[in-house]
């Protein structure tokens, strides 16, 4: 009985949504060994921006999450900000290439609408590059990484992780 309750407790805590938004306060050495960057800090898979199937549409965690990263940009002006949009592999390559440039776009466009300077957002799309072999949702996702490093040393990194677009 103890073990049914124990693992019923566990599950309820697995399924509480995390905080929205990122929390960039404790830095790390670097970032996950496919980053483009030696991240600051990268946002885990519960915090990364996740769209819905098909869609570059921002709900609310998406929103709320955005406003979060926007004020820790305000405060940490030396920072730039490396957004990576990603799709699954379900429909083209082509297709899958273009939402996944539109996910990493609207986050870009809404940061900047909420006062964080373009110069500081490199928009980087990976679209299936990187998705599970398996149609997932966490492949749909826009990844959001913090950094020091400068954009040519991002943007060589990230062309090394396979065939992308990169835009400043």
């Amino acid at each position: 009985m103890k073990t049914f309750v124990a693992s019923l407790l566990l599950v309820a805590a697995a399924a509480i949504p995390a905080a929205a938004g990122p929390d960039f306060g404790v830095p790390t050495p670097h970032g996950k060994d496919l980053s483009a960057s030696n991240a600051e800090k990268q946002i885990l898979p519960s915090d990364d921006i996740v769209f819905a199937h098909s869609s570059s549409a921002l709900d609310t965690n998406a929103l709320d999450q955005l406003r979060t990263t926007a004020r820790w940009m305000k405060t940490n002006k030396r920072v730039r900000l490396v957004i990576e949009g990603h799709t699954n592999s379900v429909g083209s390559a082509g297709y899958n290439q273009s939402l996944g440039l539109a996910r990493a776009n609207i986050v870009r466009s809404h940061l900047i609408a909420l006062g964080v300077p373009a110069k500081r957002l490199i928009v980087i799309n990976y679209g299936e590059a990187e998705a599970e072999a398996t149609a997932s949702s966490i492949d749909r996702r826009v990844v959001l990484i913090a950094t020091r490093e400068p954009t040519d040393t991002i943007l060589a990194k990230s062309k090394r992780r396979g065939d992308l677009m990169a835009s400043r």
